[in-house]
């Protein structure tokens, strides 16, 4: 893989440009010198900062499947998943709580036996124009609960979707870890009339001098690698560079298809909708 969409004249990873012009691979440097440099591991955290850093990591902790790899036929289906409305025929009114039951199954038409899907959830009335985000609770057996604050009156559509099937999300986690550098940054250093453009991240891979720019008050860090002729200091502009491509596996590759089990929807077994009636004053 390489990156891709960089400028001719762009510092990267891949390639130094030097003195006199001439492009030297960094191949046999990047075999030694694999592991990116992160600055923000070289932080010293206080007790307050620790401790918060502890939290947001298990606010985000995501639900794992069994070990081992998954194949793709056992993995999440949304075409064979369903949902189904809990006490449809009840009668409800503006207030009360709605809640929706998703069953998920794999492309052999088999309840899935863990959670981690990503799904979204909303109840909505087209006519009202009015819509909301439901609650979803992982319940780690394949069966995820959905629970939506009824906010007015009529008749409530609701609708379920899979955003990325847990076996999907497990790459990206994957990515996340080894691939930092996945999602890629470059700026622009200009002196008079000469300019430079050159790669930027979180990390980056060490064997080139960086521009350190890491925020002197958040503490959040951010690198460049140094422009070839100008200083640091020079940095004109900021932008995004692009992706880089070719990093998933063709196994992996199966659980991100557009059309099969990303952004699709979950139909209901039943009624999908409900009826709300005004809220009751005394």
């Amino acid at each position: 893989f390489s990156p891709q969409h960089l400028d001719d004249d762009t510092v990267s990873g891949s390639n130094w440009i030097t003195e006199n012009n001439v492009q030297h691979s960094l191949s046999q440097t990047a075999k030694t010198t694999r592991k990116p440099y992160c600055g923000y591991t070289e932080q010293t955290l206080s007790k307050r900062e620790q401790a918060e850093q502890e939290s947001l990591l298990a606010a985000i902790q995501w639900p794992k499947p069994p070990d081992g790899k998954i194949p793709f036929a056992q993995s999440t289906d949304p075409t064979q998943s369903d949902f189904v409305i809990v006490k449809p025929s009840k009668f409800f009114k503006v207030g009360d709580q709605l809640e929706v039951l998703v069953r998920m199954k794999d492309f052999q038409g088999k309840p899935k036996q863990y959670g981690g899907d990503y799904l979204q959830a909303r109840i909505h009335s087209p006519g009202l124009k009015a819509g909301a985000a439901g609650r979803i609770v992982d319940c780690h057996n394949g069966l995820y609960k959905v629970f939506f604050t009824l906010l007015w009156p009529g008749e409530v559509k609701v609708s379920v979707s899979l955003v990325h099937p847990s076996e999907a999300i497990q790459v990206l986690l994957r990515l996340r870890e080894e691939r930092p550098d996945r999602v890629y940054f470059k700026s622009s250093f200009k002196s008079g009339r000469y300019s430079e453009t050159t790669e930027c991240n979180v990390c980056l891979p060490a064997g080139l001098p960086v521009c350190n720019f890491t925020d002197l008050y958040t503490g959040e860090p951010w690198f460049c690698y140094k422009p070839r002729k100008l200083s640091c200091a020079s940095r004109i502009n900021h932008a995004k560079g692009g992706y880089l491509k070719g990093l998933l596996t063709q196994e992996e590759s199966l659980f991100f298809q557009s059309d099969v089990n990303i952004k699709r929807p979950i139909l209901s077994s039943g009624p999908d909708s409900v009826i709300v009636k005004p809220k009751a004053f005394t």
